[in-house]
């Protein structure tokens, strides 16, 4: 019985550090659009922050070598994206990556891809992309040509985030 107290305890300690450590996820992810929105650039440092949260908040709903396949795979798949979209800029746009796709994007990509198990990571990267296509051709003229990828593919993200939390849709770490 002290021992199922202790238990007890400890998973009401482990579901609060969850808690608070996905309301900072929603805030620097709601930080991250704000910035991209207003001066299209992103601070480096909270994407960095962003990357280990992500990755304490999925490897704390997976064994650990799950956690590291899935992080893997998801990666390489970031990595395929990429280069994909290099050699479209190249050869199609005739204009080098950094002129179609920013840094700040493709970090972001990085904090998807080690923040959520495959499965999750590519539905909720494909409709982020599609949510932020959305907003693009809704906002044209505000936007002009520059798109702030990063900042809504975060603010998507934020939302997904924040609406799961308050009422648990979903388990987004389920694999």
């Amino acid at each position: 019985s002290t021992q199922s107290r202790s238990s007890a305890a400890s998973d009401v300690y482990k579901r609060q550090i969850m808690a608070l450590a996905n309301i900072l996820m929603i805030g620097l992810l709601l930080r991250v659009f704000y910035e991209d929105i207003k001066d299209r650039k992103v601070t480096f440092i909270v994407l960095v922050i962003l990357l280990l949260l992500g990755g304490f908040i999925h490897s704390q709903h997976q064994n650990l070598w799950v956690f590291f396949l899935s992080s893997l795979l998801n990666l390489s798949i970031v990595l395929t994206i990429i280069l994909v979209l290099y050699v479209y800029a190249n050869f199609k746009l005739k204009t080098s990556l950094s002129k179609v796709f920013g840094l700040g994007d493709a970090l972001f990509f990085i904090v998807m891809a080690v923040s959520f198990p495959t499965a999750t990571f590519l539905v909720l990267f494909a409709t982020s992309l599609l949510f932020s296509f959305v907003i693009a051709v809704l906002f044209k003229k505000t936007l002009k040509k520059f798109i702030p990828l990063a900042g809504l593919q975060a603010l998507y993200l934020g939302l997904t985030l924040a609406s799961n939390q308050w009422f648990h849709i979903i388990n987004l770490y389920a694999v």
